[in-house]
């Protein structure tokens, strides 16, 4: 097969992991793998030694038909049999060159994001979303809000996100006696950093023994260092930016904390709990997929209820017992629903099932 994987802003989230992952292990079947972006970003430098070809297509819109047009001619060029997109403008894109421009490449879908449509695009939706050959869903509540948004309920389907899982993990030893949190996060509004700040704050009030460290970047993170310095935080709360080795930030933590306001499945929380981390999540989007009665693997608490998010925090540095078993259920929840194994070859299923069509 020749696919193209195609995103509008090729950075360094989720989404980003999702198409490398399934890039490495298309090329791995023999396919031959194409990838088209608009914005720069890290993506790009890590495809290079995957995909067979690297293309920049300015989009910019979702009905910008001279892209649509542009990516039509693009996949003739390449015989492409697939285009998987991962976001609204660049699916429509993909649409318009069907129904417009006669590309015949089969259009897959995954819906990475927990976002209700207006009126209109619920409209535009079920006018033109039918051309997709199937839709992804992450996880249960993007289903559902897919099918509220019109999507056609018999072409969206539940696939959960995966990671790799390992039989076994090369903990280091810990070089402090302290409980240590971690959260790995992009530092915007809806990431909810400034509820999970003010959280820390009252924890550290009740006199807690322990750190917060929370790696990324993003516009808010000048504005959460001030917070840290303001409130005397800096003992207790760590922020050192973008960082390359989550992994090895995983393994000398104790516990993960997603503090967003809107999550769809977070790749965050699932390498979290493969690292043997128990999990503070909001109960937003996904996150009950992932921590409910069955998985038993960590906490849900309210978005913004700070009192009740340092409770949990102190929960779980309060009773040993209680998070060991969590953090056993995390790497088993891994092994047997999030595994990265099922996910992928549930998509390329997909794939050979379009193809056959």
């Amino acid at each position: 097969m020749n696919i193209l994987y195609l995103i509008n802003y090729a950075g360094k989230g989720g989404s980003e992991k999702y198409i490398k992952l399934l890039t490495e292990y298309a090329k791995a079947q023999g396919d031959n793998v194409f990838f088209a972006y608009n914005e720069v970003g890290l993506l790009v430098t890590q495809m290079e030694g995957i995909a067979k070809e690297t293309l920049c297509l300015e989009m910019k819109s979702p009905f910008d038909l001279k892209a649509a047009k542009s990516l039509a001619k693009y996949c003739k060029t390449n015989k492409i049999d697939i285009i998987h997109t991962q976001f609204a403008r660049e699916n429509y894109i993909s649409i318009l060159s069907k129904k417009f421009y006669g590309n015949s490449a089969v259009i897959i879908h995954t819906c990475h994001i927990n976002t209700p449509n207006n009126t209109l695009w619920r409209f535009m939706n079920k006018l033109f979303i039918k051309e997709n050959f199937r839709t992804i869903a992450v996880c249960g509540s993007v289903r559902e809000l897919l099918i509220a948004n019109n999507y056609p309920a018999d072409k969206v389907q539940l696939v959960y996100n995966g990671v790799y899982y390992r039989e076994s993990l090369d903990k280091p030893p810990k070089n402090t006696n302290q409980f240590t949190f971690v959260s790995v996060t992009r530092f915007s509004e809806e990431k909810g950093i400034f509820f999970l700040l003010e959280s820390a704050k009252l924890l550290k009030e009740q006199s807690a023994e322990f750190t917060l460290t929370i790696a990324g970047d993003g516009p808010l993170y000048g504005e959460a260092k001030k917070f840290v310095e303001q409130h005397n935080l800096s003992e207790n709360i760590s922020l050192p930016g973008y960082c390359e080795d989550i992994q090895s930030l995983l393994l000398n933590s104790d516990c993960f904390i997603n503090s967003s306001s809107s999550e769809a499945l977070s790749f965050a929380i699932l390498e979290a709990m493969e690292a043997g981390l128990p999990i503070i999540a909001t109960n937003v989007g996904g996150n009950p997929d992932i921590i409910n009665e069955k998985t038993n693997c960590g906490l849900l608490v309210a978005y913004g209820d700070s009192n009740e998010m340092a409770n949990a925090m102190f929960h779980i540095m309060d009773k040993p017992e209680n998070t060991l078993k969590m953090a056993e259920n995390a790497r088993k929840a891994i092994k047997e629903i999030f595994n990265v194994d099922n996910s992928i070859k549930t998509a390329y299923n997909i794939y050979n099932e379009a193809t056959r069509n």
